[in-house]
């Protein structure tokens, strides 16, 4: 089943027929997006998309004296047509017994082994949002052995960090440098690298994420396609492609999909992450 992260309300509209399901995120407590709504909005889609699975994205740190707020919110979403909330904060568990959908372990780097995501579903936390950072070899081992069901990217940009500084709005105030907007983009050794300065500070990969060679092999509960950054007729035509996929044709889409875009890459799949420090 597909789940899209979409970057705007078109891509929501456009591509209906294409999603099986849909990541919103919530003002003031979702990071690494540029499309948060509130929770009218979000009560309208989940009104207009009742055949749809639609998981809230709550994945931000949870500051002391914002726990009242998430709670109200938490039990909100009650009254809503969702499926369930991506955590990050592992203070949400503690409410899991008031809400009436399932909860997502989804600590972006953490995600990365089966044992850790049978210890939260023995908290009822039935879903997991598998890292980037791993590779396919370590994802079908987690699928093999983990309680919950699983997530995992399929494609789109890849998050690589979220800092509560204003990295790149510090620095502009410093010099004095007029900003033009929020996205900005850091070249380093050949490579681009998106980032966003909101409410936070958000970094992606220089390279769009591309797992759909692996679409049968890896085969999760939910694969996410991210529209972050992403032209909405490129989106659009992504989603189209795999919507098409089959076991014949899997890697024609692959390669297609390759060629829409200048900057692709299959991230960890194939590859284990290695950190060394550079001489």
């Amino acid at each position: 089943m597909i789940l899209i992260i979409p970057d705007n309300y078109n891509q929501i509209i456009d591509n209906v027929k294409y999603y099986d399901g849909i990541i919103l995120s919530i003002e003031k407590y979702s990071v690494n997006v540029r499309y948060q709504l509130n929770l009218n909005d979000i009560k309208k889609i989940c009104n207009n998309l009742k055949d749809k699975d639609i998981f809230i994205s709550i994945n931000k740190n949870i500051e002391n004296d914002e726990l009242d707020d998430v709670e109200n919110i938490l039990l909100e979403l009650n009254n809503y047509n969702i499926k369930g909330v991506l955590y990050s904060d592992v203070s949400i568990v503690t409410y899991k017994d008031k809400l009436n959908y399932e909860l997502v372990w989804a600590q972006e780097h953490l995600v990365t082994n089966y044992e850790t995501i049978n210890y939260w579903n023995d908290f009822n936390v039935n879903y997991a949002y598998l890292s980037s950072d791993i590779t396919k070899a370590e994802i079908i081992d987690i699928k093999k052995n983990a309680k919950s069901k699983i997530i995992c990217n399929l494609f789109g940009y890849v998050s690589m960090f979220v800092s509560k500084r204003h990295i790149v709005g510090n620095y502009l105030d410093s010099f004095s440098i007029d900003s033009k907007g929020e996205l900005f983009y850091l070249r380093k050794e050949g490579k681009i690298y998106p980032i966003i300065d909101k409410e936070y500070t958000y970094a992606f990969s220089n390279n769009i994420f591309n797992g759909i060679k692996e679409f049968f092999n890896i085969n999760p509960n939910y694969y996410v396609c991210n529209g972050l950054l992403i032209e909405n007729d490129k989106f659009s035509k992504v989603l189209f492609l795999i919507d098409s996929i089959n076991e014949e044709n899997v890697e024609q889409v692959y390669d297609i999909v390759n060629i829409m875009f200048d900057n692709i890459d299959t991230g960890f799949l194939y590859n284990e992450t290695i950190s060394k420090v550079k001489k």
